[in-house]
């Protein structure tokens, strides 16, 4: 069974749409960004339409579990909860922590993608030294 959420937000001055998709291969997110506010009918078409070219990040294994609270406990524990975020700056919601690791995942990747260029283009270039150096010496 594959569950997809769809949360408009304004974030940034940008309306985004956050995709969270929960399969049997786990939990996974993608996000659009829209620019301006999206109306009802956009936001269904480009689900119609542009679904099957989101990029989803990996799947994480993510276990649901379901336990039944006392209401009385459930309602403590979430005035307990609003007064918290109330001080917070901003609540974090689950697939925001997502989005926030693959943002992670990605920069430490280009991270070792730009230094491995980096490193090759200074081995190039020492090369390159090196065999000038011996040209000269040849001659004489």
């Amino acid at each position: 069974m594959i569950t997809i959420k769809a949360t408009i937000l304004l974030e940034k001055g940008l309306w985004m749409a956050l995709f969270e998709r929960t399969d049997k291969e786990g939990y996974a997110v993608a996000r659009h960004i829209f620019g301006n506010e999206p109306t009802d009918p956009e936001v269904y078409e480009f689900v119609h339409n542009n679904y099957l070219e989101l990029k989803f990040g990996k799947p994480q294994e993510f276990d649901l579990q379901i336990k039944r609270v006392n209401p009385k406990r459930l309602q403590r524990q979430v005035r307990k909860e609003v007064e918290k975020a109330k001080k917070s700056t901003k609540p974090s919601t689950h697939a925001q922590d997502y989005m926030r690791e693959e943002l992670e995942l990605k920069k430490k990747e280009k991270k070792k993608k730009k230094g491995a260029d980096k490193r090759a283009r200074d081995d190039e270039q020492f090369s390159l030294r090196q065999e000038k150096k011996k040209k000269k010496h040849k001659g004489h």
